[in-house]
């Protein structure tokens, strides 16, 4: 779960060194990742079954809302409020896993909604990396539900032990691409070829951060819980800012480094000593 985090966290970096159009970014990168996908996970090369259908909708506005998110808003804005997966989690782990948070994991959930508004507080100017990042801000948010709902399916999925989890990420890959190609019309996007280096950002992306990362995230959810899953994740937003910063030059606004902050330092500490609780 751990290594999975680390190349979620490509993400930012690698979205915004490509030149296409930003729903063509999303469908490009589903197509490479579901190829590979039924290459390294023998589980995924069948037909997905009802309870894979029904996560494959939250898997695509986890992902597709995510890349979107990202060209429109700064990277460290889109991981930060993706990053709210946990509070998800923890409102709905109840109610759909019957997967009670415990008295510290609520004090998390606390410090992700303080962190959340931080990040909506920060002025939303315009920027050549983000150039719409209010609109970015609200789709990161709602990938951020929707990876939650990602998250809770996956540890469902994994309790029957079937396979359908793997079946759900690639077929949802795969489902995806077409569908991020079909909206581009609608929202005044038109397909390009390319250069070179965004080809190359597709490449990565489709193999490495989400085709790799999903597999590795599939092996460990049967037997990890759902909410101590998401907190081990937070590894990603820590990186993600740091290599856009690193590879763009991006400096996103100090509310926004504030509401991160708290959110990457409440999950790592609800993590530690939720390590600490299971070990006594």
């Amino acid at each position: 779960m751990l290594l999975a985090g680390a190349l979620f966290s490509l993400g930012g970096a690698l979205i915004k060194s490509c030149d296409f159009p930003p729903l063509e970014r999303s469908g490009l990168r589903s197509l490479v990742a579901a190829v590979t996908l039924f290459l390294i996970l023998p589980e995924a090369r069948r037909l997905p079954g009802r309870r894979a259908l029904l996560l494959l909708p939250a898997y695509f506005g986890a992902t597709c809302l995510f890349v979107v998110s990202n060209a429109l808003t700064t990277a460290a804005s889109a991981i930060f409020l993706q990053s709210t997966a946990p509070l998800w989690v923890m409102l709905l782990g109840p109610v759909l896993l019957r997967e009670k948070p415990r008295r510290a994991d609520l004090f998390v959930l606390l410090a992700i909604a303080v962190g959340m508004t931080l990040c909506f507080l920060a002025p939303s100017a315009s920027s050549a990396s983000a150039p719409d990042p209010r609109v970015g801000n609200w789709l990161a948010l709602v990938s951020g539900l929707s990876y939650g709902l990602v998250l809770l399916g996956f540890r469902w999925l994994g309790k029957h032990g079937d396979g359908e989890a793997a079946v759900t990420i690639a077929w949802g890959n795969l489902c995806g691409a077409p569908l991020a190609f079909a909206l581009m019309p609608l929202f005044d996007q038109s397909f390009t070829l390319g250069d070179a280096t965004s080809w190359l950002s597709i490449l990565v992306l489709g193999v490495f951060q989400v085709a790799l990362a999903y597999a590795w995230v599939v092996r460990a959810m049967p037997h990890v819980p759902a909410v101590q899953a998401s907190l081990i994740l937070m590894i990603e937003p820590a990186l993600n800012p740091l290599l856009a910063f690193v590879v763009h030059g991006e400096r996103p606004h100090a509310l926004v480094l504030a509401g991160g902050a708290l959110i990457v330092g409440a999950v790592a500490a609800g993590s530690f000593f939720s390590s600490r609780t299971r070990g006594a």
